[in-house]
C-alpha cells in the first residue's frame, strides 16, 4: 500500500501533522501542479499532506496517486478524467479573462468550467444600457455531488463595467447591483425588468435553483444560493466530496496491495452492541490476531497497524482511526524458544440507531500487506421483539474498577469473547445478550437455546428459559445463560437461540451460529486499543454520535449531540461548523447568534463559509453591529475571502 499519498487521522477531529521544521522551496513544477492544475479539485487534506513531503520521488508517487484514484477507467494507462480536466484548463484559458490581464483558469468563468464542464446552455446579455454585462450559464448537477442541486444556474456580472466576469449572489449582491440608471429603485424593479429577456435570468437573479420559487412578495433573494456559490468556490473540500476520495482512496489501496489471510477467510470479528442504563448504544468489537503474519515481530511483542472504518449500510464512511502498536504475543515454551500465542484486540465505540457495516483492516507494515474483515450493525429498537447478540464468552470476571468505556465491560463485569465461537471443555457454555422490545408492550416471553451436530438430527440439545415482562426495564434487558455442555464430545456444533412470545410457536427473533468445543485453550489475552479511553474525554463521544445520526438522516439528533459536543469542548471547531450548517440550513437564526455569543469566534474560525452564515444570521436577528464585527473578524483570518467580502460590502 502506497503510504506517500497522506495519513488520514479522523476520528478525534484534527489532523495532527509533525509541527514543522522549514522545509526547502517547493520546486517549480510541483507549486505549478498544487496552485494551478489542481488547485480546485485538491482537498486540504492533500494540499497539506502533498507540502509535508521532502523528496522529489515522494512528491511523484503522490502526484500518480492522486490521478489514479480518480481514474474512471480503474487499473487503465488511460485516465480519461485527467485528460479531461487539462483539457477544460486550456479551454478556459483560450476563452476567459479576456476582459482583464487575468489567465482564464484563475477566473470564476474559468473555475466553474474546470469544475463542471460546459454548461447545457449560456445565455450572454452584453450591449445593454441599463444592465452590466452577465452571462447566465445552466447546469445538470453531472457530478454526482449531493452538495449540489439536481439543476442549477451560475450568474456571472462584470461589476460597474471594470474587471472580469465575477460570480453573482443573489442575496449578498443583490440584484440592484446588476443595473444601471435611476428607474431601478427595488429588487421588484429589477426582476419585472428582466423577465422579458429569457433565459430565466430573472429567476437566477433571486435564486440560483430553478426549483426554487421566488419571493415575488417581499422580492428577497434566497440566500441559499450564496450558499451554493460558496460551497462551489470551496468545492474539493465539500464533505460528501471528502468521504468519496476517502473512499476510492481506500478501494484503489485495496485493488493495489490488500488480500486476505490465505486468500479466503477473513480477519474475524466479534461484536455485540448494548444500551447502556441511559438507553445509549455502544458498539464493542473485538478482533482475532491468530497468525503472526498479522504484524512485524518485534522482541517479544507483535507491532500491527490496526484500522476500523465505521461507513453506512451503503458504504459511506462516517468515522476511521489507525493505531500502530506493539501487542505481546510470544510465549515462553519448554526449550527455551518463544512461540507466538494468539490474543484479542478490542475496542469500543458509541453507535446511534440505524445500519452501519464495520471494517477492520490490519497492516503488517514491513510486508505492505493488508488483511480486512467486516461485519454488518443494526441499532435501535424494532417493531417487534428482538434480542442482540448473543456473543458467545469464555469467562466472566468482577471489575475492581469499573470503566465505563472499556470494551465488553458491562455494569462491572467483563466479559471475555470466545474467539471463533470456541469454548474449552470442559467448561460451559456463555451467553451474552441483549432482549427489546417494542413500546407498549406488556407480553412474556421465551428464549430456546439448542446445539446441535451440524449433521445430526439425533443430537440436538435444546433448553428454554421464561422471561416475565417484569424483569424489562424501559424496554430492555440484559440476559446472560450459561449451559453445561461438559458431557458433549469435542467437535462442531451449531449454535441457535430463538425468542417467542410466550405460548406461542411463532419465532419473533433468531439467531444461529458455529460453536465448537475443543481440549485447547480457547480463552486468549484481551488487549483494548488506546483510544477507547478517549471517548471519556470531553465531547468526544458526543461528536461520533453527532456524525452518525447526520449519516442516518437525523438531524435533529445530529443537532443536539453536536450542541453538546460544544459545550463540552468548545475547541470542536468542526462540531461548531456542523451545527451552524444545521441551524442555518433550517432558517434557525437565533440559535447561531446566541451560540456565537456563549463561545466566540474561536469555536467557528474553521470556515469563512461559517462565519458567513453567522454574520448573516445576526443580521436576520437584526443585530447589524455584530454581523459587522464577524464580518471583519472573519476578513481577518481569510484576507480577500470573496463571500466575507461580499457580505462586508452588502448593505444590510
Amino acid at each position: 500500500m502506497h503510504r506517500t499519498a497522506f495519513v488520514l487521522l479522523a476520528l478525534f477531529f484534527s489532523l495532527h501533522l509533525s509541527a514543522a521544521t522549514k522545509k526547502p522551496q517547493l520546486p517549480a513544477q510541483y507549486k505549478k501542479w498544487i496552485d494551478q492544475d489542481v488547485v480546485y479539485i485538491i482537498t486540504d487534506e492533500e494540499r497539506k499532506a502533498f507540502l509535508a513531503l521532502s523528496t522529489d520521488d515522494e512528491r511523484e508517487k503522490f502526484i500518480e496517486n492522486f490521478w489514479d484514484i480518480r481514474n474512471p477507467l480503474h487499473s487503465s494507462d488511460r485516465n480519461p478524467y485527467k485528460e479531461e480536466h487539462y483539457a477544460r484548463i486550456e479551454y478556459a484559458n483560450g476563452h476567459f479573462g479576456h476582459e482583464s490581464t487575468t489567465p482564464g483558469w484563475r477566473t470564476d468563468m474559468g473555475r466553474a468550467y474546470i469544475l463542471f464542464g460546459p454548461p447545457t446552455s449560456r445565455h450572454p446579455f452584453v450591449g445593454y444600457s441599463q444592465i452590466y454585462p452577465m452571462e447566465l450559464w445552466f447546469y445538470d448537477n453531472k457530478t454526482s455531488s449531493p452538495a449540489l442541486p439536481s439543476f442549477f444556474y451560475l450568474l456571472f456580472y462584470i461589476d460597474g463595467d471594470i474587471g472580469d466576469y465575477k460570480f453573482y449572489r443573489p442575496f449578498l449582491d443583490g440584484p440592484m447591483k446588476l443595473v444601471r440608471g435611476t428607474q431601478f429603485n427595488s429588487n421588484k424593479d429589477v426582476y419585472k425588468f428582466l423577465q422579458p429577456m429569457g433565459g430565466d435570468v430573472a429567476h437566477a437573479v433571486m435564486s440560483l435553483v430553478p426549483s426554487e420559487p421566488v419571493d415575488t412578495v417581499n422580492y428577497q433573494p434566497d440566500m441559499s444560493s450564496d450558499m451554493l456559490v460558496a460551497r462551489i468556490e470551496n468545492f474539493a473540500n465539500v464533505p460528501s466530496n471528502v468521504s468519496k476520495l476517502r473512499e476510492m482512496r481506500s478501494l484503489h489501496a485495496k485493488v493495489d496491495s490488500y488480500f486476505l489471510v490465505n486468500q479466503d477467510r477473513p480477519v474475524e470479528i466479534s461484536s455485540l452492541v448494548l444500551a447502556d442504563p441511559a438507553g445509549k448504544y455502544w458498539l464493542d468489537y473485538g478482533v482475532l490476531i491468530d497468525d503472526p503474519k498479522l504484524g512485524q515481530r518485534d522482541g517479544a511483542q507483535l507491532k500491527l497497524s490496526i484500522a476500523y472504518r465505521l461507513t453506512t449500510a451503503s458504504g459511506e464512511t462516517i468515522l476511521e482511526n489507525t493505531e500502530d502498536r506493539g501487542y505481546a504475543a510470544y510465549e515462553d515454551t519448554p526449550s527455551g524458544v518463544k512461540q507466538f500465542a494468539p490474543f484479542l484486540v478490542a475496542g469500543r465505540l458509541p453507535i446511534e440507531p440505524g445500519a452501519y457495516k464495520l471494517m477492520v483492516e490490519v497492516t503488517n507494515r514491513e510486508a505492505q500487506q493488508t488483511y480486512k474483515g467486516e461485519t454488518t450493525v443494526a441499532v435501535g429498537p424494532s417493531k417487534q421483539a428482538a434480542f442482540s447478540g448473543p456473543l458467545v464468552t469464555t469467562s466472566v470476571d468482577r471489575v475492581a474498577r469499573p470503566n465505563p468505556f472499556q470494551p465488553f465491560e458491562y455494569f462491572g463485569v467483563q466479559f471475555h469473547p470466545a474467539a471463533r465461537h470456541e469454548i474449552n471443555h470442559p467448561d460451559p457454555l456463555r451467553l451474552l445478550f441483549e432482549l427489546h422490545e417494542p413500546p407498549g408492550a406488556t407480553a412474556n416471553y421465551q428464549m430456546e437455546y439448542i446445539v446441535a451436530p451440524p449433521l445430526e438430527k439425533l443430537g440436538r440439545r435444546s433448553s428454554t428459559e421464561e422471561i416475565p415482562h417484569s424483569e424489562f426495564k424501559d424496554g430492555r434487558l440484559l440476559k446472560s445463560k450459561t449451559i453445561a455442555v461438559n458431557d458433549l464430545e469435542n467437535g462442531d456444533y451449531r449454535l441457535i437461540v430463538n425468542l417467542r412470545q410466550a405460548g406461542s410457536s411463532e419465532v419473533l427473533a433468531s439467531a444461529n451460529m458455529p460453536l465448537r468445543i475443543s481440549t485447547a485453550k480457547s480463552e486468549l489475552p484481551l488487549y483494548f486499543v488506546s483510544d477507547t479511553q478517549a471517548l471519556g474525554r470531553p465531547g468526544v463521544a458526543a461528536y461520533m454520535r453527532a456524525l452518525e445520526a447526520t449519516s442516518q438522516k437525523d438531524e435533529a439528533a445530529a443537532a443536539e449531540y453536536f450542541r453538546q459536543a460544544l459545550d463540552q469542548n468548545p475547541a470542536n471547531i468542526f462540531a461548531g461548523q456542523y451545527l451552524v450548517q444545521l441551524y442555518f440550513s433550517e432558517r434557525k437564526y437565533a440559535p447561531i447568534a446566541d451560540l456565537y455569543k456563549r463561545l466566540g469566534i474561536a469555536a467557528f474560525k474553521a470556515s469563512p463559509v461559517t462565519l458567513a452564515q453567522i454574520a448573516l444570521s445576526f443580521r436576520q436577528s437584526g443585530d447589524a453591529d455584530q454581523a459587522r464585527n464577524v464580518i471583519t473578524a472573519g476578513l481577518g483570518m481569510y484576507p480577500g475571502n470573496a463571500t466575507l467580502s461580499a457580505l462586508q460590502n452588502r448593505k444590510p
